[in-house]
């Protein structure tokens, strides 16, 4: 049976050897997940805003509630650059996210 909430810090959960496996099994346990210390995307590492990416995508996938604390991710995103297209689909899912809480 999920818990309610599992708390984690982007460094711990975004910039650290964790992968799709490691999320899923989080959204499987816990119905709700908070993320804080969150940058601005184009601060942290490609790594981190795969892991990122990757988190959305679960969450979305699983119904799984995703709270963000810190800065708005896609905030200086440079508009044009492979960056920007790399996250479409986070911010497509975000979107989403939002709209389901």
């Amino acid at each position: 049976m999920p818990g309610d909430l599992a708390w984690f810090g982007f460094e711990a959960l975004c910039e650290t050897a964790t992968g799709v496996p490691d999320h899923l099994a989080l959204a499987e346990r816990f119905t709700t997940l908070v993320l804080d210390n969150v940058p601005p995307l184009p601060d942290a590492a490609a790594d981190g805003r795969q892991r990122f990416a990757n988190l959305v995508d679960v969450a979305c996938d699983r119904d799984t509630r995703l709270v963000l604390i810190g800065s708005d991710p896609l905030v200086g995103v440079p508009e044009g650059q492979a960056l920007t297209r790399d996250l479409d689909r986070t911010a497509s899912r975000l979107a989403m996210l939002r709209r389901a809480g």
